[in-house]
């Protein structure tokens, strides 16, 4: 077995199995995973951003006061 006809048969497979039903609902399920995660490290990072400032005017706060 020469490696041409094996990469023909293996991207002739890869082809078969992302234009059948289940292959596209496996790649649509990756892509929403995918943007799941990528809106919560969104939210996590702003959370974080929020977090920090008020313990920054917290600092400030007992500085002039404290």
């Amino acid at each position: 077995m020469n490696i041409k006809s094996f990469l023909k048969k293996l991207g002739s497979a890869i082809r078969k199995f992302f234009s059948d039903e289940y292959g596209g609902n496996l790649v649509e399920y990756a892509l929403l995973i995918g943007f799941g995660l990528f809106i919560f490290f969104i939210i996590t990072g702003v959370i974080t951003s929020i977090l920090d400032w008020t313990v920054g005017l917290s600092n400030d706060f007992l500085d002039i006061f404290g």
